[in-house]
């Protein structure tokens, strides 16, 4: 039993020195690392490539009292970030690093202890679909005396709900979100009618539009379709590009599907209303999944189905509102003819 105890007494006293080695036993920070969590909202989605930019402002030493330390702060030098296309990845994301370099201790750089206060700003980007992180980040470096020479510990409170969390306090964090939303848009062609043509090509024109100041890609590509170059123009394009007209060839049964398309662009269907007159088809009807008055992305999959119909009533030869009196008129003939075959039977007996 006293051996044990003995045992249980040396445990616990090595595992308050570790811990009171751990709480004492900080470690002086050259650089800052805050991570850019990047997440596609729908799956087969590629995000752009692009570079984030970022600038910081001094807001002043103090010495975690709230008294002005009269000492002069060192700017912070913000690199840009690259990020690569497709890293918001499908569903799992992505992440990217700001390393932010703190300036060195001593002259030129943090010449005394305090608690120096930094607003990081990122610059708001320009590409479609993508949401980016727009708050301020609050940088806390506090360069504190240790055992030997000065250290620099570093703390990140990202915005949250339009406030800070202080320095000392719960709620720190060094992460920032991003996310890109695109769907697919699908048109479909139906021909309805005993006369439609089943095996004939509609030329459907599809015009995209993009937000105001945004980027898009140069062009999105487009699957489906059967329509192929012929040895002129009426082809079914493979790609379409943001704020020109592009032509599409479905016939029955088909659909064309616009890739990768961000959220916030408008699209326009309309199809080529030459063959009504021409060919004495109805007026084409359009039943969009999207209910409101100006059709836009905001979904993973936007569809627009387009009917075509052509019916006719078919002369059969014969008048249908006659039919009863042609039918008294067969049985009135068949009952003549069984009432003289009696008739010429009984003679004959």
């Amino acid at each position: 039993m006293k051996k044990f105890l003995s045992v249980l007494l040396v445990l616990v006293l090595t595992l308050s020195m570790g811990t009171v080695a751990f709480a004492a036993g900080e470690t002086d920070m050259s650089q800052v690392e805050i991570t850019i969590k990047y997440t596609a909202t729908n799956m087969n989605t590629i995000s752009p490539e692009e570079t984030l930019q970022f600038t910081a402002t001094n807001n002043g030493v103090t010495d975690g009292k709230g008294n002005t330390v009269n000492t002069t702060q060192p700017s912070l030098t913000i690199p840009a970030v690259q990020l690569t296309q497709g890293l918001a990845g499908n569903g799992t994301g992505g992440e990217a690093k700001l390393t932010i370099t703190l300036p060195s201790v001593g002259t030129g750089g943090f010449e005394t202890v305090g608690v120096y206060e930094y607003t990081i700003t990122p610059t708001a980007g320009t590409s479609g679909g993508v949401a980016y992180h727009t708050n301020n980040i609050k940088l806390y470096v506090t360069v504190m005396q240790g055992d030997n020479d000065q250290l620099r510990i570093a703390a990140v409170h990202a915005e949250q709900n339009g406030g800070y969390n202080a320095p000392g306090t719960d709620g720190k964090t060094d992460e920032i979100d991003m996310t890109y939303s695109a769907g697919q848009l699908k048109v479909t062609k139906t021909v309805t009618g005993n006369m439609g043509d089943r095996d004939k090509y509609f030329k459907v024109a599809v015009t995209l539009t993009g937000e105001q100041n945004k980027n898009y890609a140069q062009n999105y590509t487009v699957t489906g379709g059967s329509k192929i170059e012929n040895g002129t123009n009426d082809c079914t394009a493979s790609t379409i590009t943001v704020g020109k007209a592009t032509a599409f060839y479905l016939k029955n049964g088909e659909t064309i599907i616009i890739e990768n398309l961000p959220y916030g662009v408008t699209y326009t269907v309309e199809e080529d209303g030459t063959y009504m007159t021409s060919e004495g088809y109805d007026a084409p009807v359009y039943t969009y999944s999207d209910s409101g008055e100006t059709k836009s992305m905001s979904e993973a999959e936007e569809t627009v189905t387009i009917t075509n119909n052509k019916g006719m009533n078919v002369d059969t030869g014969i008048g249908l509102d006659n039919l009863p009196y042609i039918m008294m008129l067969a049985f009135v003939g068949v009952g003549l003819a069984v009432f003289f075959v009696k008739k010429r039977s009984s003679r004959e007996n």
